[in-house]
């Protein structure tokens, strides 16, 4: 049975204008990009303008993401949202503050969790990098393709790589928090097969569970993959993007393949047709659906 890969540059361009809704908002899937790469610029001017008065807001980013253990819920604003009332200058960086800062929040994962992550955060920013933003933020890039494995950050207990890149992606789009919805998507559509060389010497653990992290590096990789065969024009965070509002609005538990405007270039969606039309006709046999 011969298979048509989807083409990169083709399914995206399609997506973007396919509308989602979110946060009580419905905009294009392109709007939403574009409005995450205008939050990247603007945190970017925050590291590049070297002010002692923005690191505060950096770290507030920072710490909203890392503490979102396992990006389960929805608890990361409000975890933002008290540290920015209570945290408003360095002289603030103290336990007692976090502990304040959480339980205000209700974090679920505990104040004594939560604040002990904060905490080794705090340490390592102030006291090892002395708030030295773009040396990291320079590594990182520097990383990218190996996902900044030797990264500080993924020393400290309850975070690893997905809570990290969480983080990471307010500030570089070459960093994106793969999560099973989004990888079920591009499961569906076909484009997972560009994975199957991502190293070069065919060895790939070549999966789609993000809480596995032989497979959340198979998905960083295959992410950067695709970007580069769009010649660059959607980083991986804008693909994560754009498959997390194609999941939401047309391809969740339940798919809506009829309506979704890839049906003709999604495998799914082929499939699904192709089924249709032998149920339809009686001629041939039906495929088996992803």
């Amino acid at each position: 049975m011969k298979i048509t890969i989807p083409d990169p540059p083709q399914t995206i361009e399609t997506l973007l204008t396919l509308e989602s809704s979110f946060d009580g908002r419905t905009q294009t899937i392109g709007q939403w990009v574009d409005e995450q790469r205008s939050n990247i610029r603007d945190n970017a001017r925050l590291v590049n303008a070297h002010t002692p008065n923005h690191d505060i807001s950096i770290l507030s980013i920072f710490l909203r993401d890392l503490l979102v253990r396992n990006i389960v819920g929805e608890g990361g604003q409000r975890v933002y949202d008290a540290f920015c009332e209570i945290v408003t200058r360095k002289d603030d960086l103290k336990t007692a503050n976090y502990r304040k800062v959480l339980t205000k929040a209700r974090y679920r994962w505990g104040v004594p969790v939560g604040s002990a992550v904060m905490s080794a955060a705090v340490k390592y920013f102030r006291d090892d990098l002395h708030w030295n933003w773009s040396v990291y933020f320079d590594h990182a890039e520097r990383c990218k393709e190996e996902n900044f494995p030797d990264d500080q950050l993924l020393k400290i207990k309850h975070i690893k790589f997905k809570v990290r890149d969480l983080a990471l992606s307010n500030f570089n789009p070459n960093y994106a928090a793969f999560d099973l919805h989004v990888t079920r998507v591009v499961a569906r559509i076909g484009l997972l097969a560009y994975g199957w060389d991502v190293t070069g010497d065919k060895t790939v653990e070549f999966g789609t569970n993000p809480s596995d992290n032989d497979n959340y590096l198979f998905l960083h990789r295959l992410f950067l993959r695709i970007s580069d065969l769009c010649d660059g024009q959607f980083s991986p965070v804008d693909l994560d993007r754009i498959f997390w509002h194609l999941g939401r609005s047309k391809c969740g538990a339940t798919t809506e393949c009829d309506t979704c405007p890839i049906q003709k270039i999604c495998l799914t969606g082929r499939k699904r047709a192709s089924n249709k039309e032998i149920q339809r006709t009686g001629v041939g046999t039906p495929a088996a659906n992803l």
